[in-house]
């Protein structure tokens, strides 16, 4: 490695100031490997994850420390699936340019999601960086056990090959908790590090008054709050959350369902939620909104699929924890997230199948004294397991780690 900072790029097709989940984190990775002496570059696209060509941002700009270079992509945004493959591969073309003819860098960091980002860091080891492939979700499996890619078919085999191949190669392997670490491990990650995705603690916090004050503007007041937040993707599941709400309308008109963000699923439940008094719907709020956001609600709604229960880690769980605010998990039983929200009594767990979520808030919002015992435990939780920089400073060990260690096998330039 070359005198100075360590010089290290991260990748993904969305940054600063987006509201996608992953381009949030990657930011405050970003600014924190800087605030701790590393020269950080991030590389992305111009659109937006939600307003595509509307958001288009501009293509160099320097963001609290880290420089931003966004190549030139298409920006249709995600409205339609051939403007996000377009907006995806065109992106993904022109960031190989700038990773195999820009400025040399000596770490590269990559995301699993979405698919094919990661070979840009495995062609950086051309060029002599260091490789760390961060696993969102476990792909293809998650497309196979969700229907949008068909197993066996020549797309698929060669997508398992391509991932087992970046597992094999990077020079670090990090997962969202062991489950998916033992995984990773079976497929022939040299190293892993499990890293969660996190909360910002500071950003978010318990803070009734904001609480409040949110409740106040969208006419909240008395109403027991079940707030879902981010993405209604394909991995998350909502006929049992539905079904709740069509009984609790009659038993217990208090519950209210607040649905925010966007998604491939959110026409459907919108559809399914048609003439319901309580449930509702706002779009992403601004970063800046989040403690209000996330302190007007009196539960916390995470979903999952069984189908994908151990591939995909939702990182709306931490936000709810820096919050104290009680979760309510439907799916993904035997996952680290369902074991550990029993084991710590920061929440509950209910199935797809049967009255669960029904009666398991019919009864919160009935007692609600038990709810002030669980969201102090969250906070606890968050503070142990998922506070930022506590995240943060172990990816900085791990980058310096990386540029320490010895070199896994390089590829072959063709």
């Amino acid at each position: 490695m070359a005198s100075g900072p360590a010089r290290v790029l991260l990748i993904n097709q969305y940054f600063w100031p987006d509201v996608a989940a992953t381009a949030q984190l990657l930011a405050e990775l970003a600014e924190d490997l800087g605030a701790g002496g590393a020269a950080v570059t991030a590389l992305a696209g111009r659109g937006s994850y939600v307003l595509g060509m509307v958001g288009k941002l501009p293509r160099r700009e320097e963001w609290r420390g880290v420089e931003i270079r966004r190549v030139r992509c298409t920006s249709f945004g995600r409205a339609r699936t051939l403007g996000r493959v377009a907006d995806y591969l065109t992106f993904l073309a022109a960031a190989k340019v700038a990773v195999l003819f820009g400025r040399r860098r000596d770490v590269v960091i990559c995301l699993s999601t979405p698919p094919l980002v990661g070979v840009l860091g495995w062609l950086s080891r051309v060029r002599g960086a260091r490789f760390v492939y961060k696993v969102e979700d476990l792909y293809p499996d998650v497309a196979m056990m969700l229907g949008t890619l068909q197993a066996g078919s020549l797309i698929a085999r060669g997508s398992s090959a391509l991932s087992g191949l970046l597992l094999r190669r990077a020079n670090a392997v990090v997962a969202l908790d062991e489950g998916m670490a033992a995984v990773l491990r079976e497929r022939g990650a040299h190293r892993v590090d499990v890293i969660p995705n996190w909360a910002d603690g500071r950003a978010i916090r318990p803070d009734a008054e904001t609480g409040a004050a949110f409740r106040r503007q969208h006419g909240l007041e008395g109403r027991f709050v079940v707030l879902y937040s981010g993405n209604l993707g394909l991995a998350h599941r909502f006929d049992a959350v539905l079904g709740a709400a069509k009984a609790l309308a009659e038993s217990e008109p208090k519950v209210l369902f607040l649905f925010v963000g966007d998604g491939p699923r959110l026409r459907e439940v919108q559809t399914e939620a048609w003439g319901l008094d309580n449930v509702r719907f706002l779009p992403y709020q601004p970063r800046e909104s989040l403690r209000r956001l996330f302190n007007g609600a009196d539960v916390h709604l995470v979903t999952l699929r069984d189908e994908v229960s151990g591939m995909v880690v939702p990182s709306k769980y931490a936000s709810a924890l820096a919050a104290g605010k009680p979760v309510l998990l439907v799916g993904g039983r035997g996952t680290r997230m369902w074991e550990e929200i029993g084991r710590e009594g920061v929440g509950w767990r209910c199935d797809h199948e049967g009255n669960g979520v029904r009666d398991t808030l019919l009864d919160a919002c009935r007692h609600p004294e038990a709810l002030d015992g669980m969201g102090a435990r969250a906070r606890d939780l968050l503070e142990k397991k998922y506070e930022r920089r506590l995240c943060t400073r172990q990816w900085a060990e791990l980058v310096s780690r990386v540029l320490q260690s010895r070199r896994v096998p390089e590829p072959k330039h063709a």
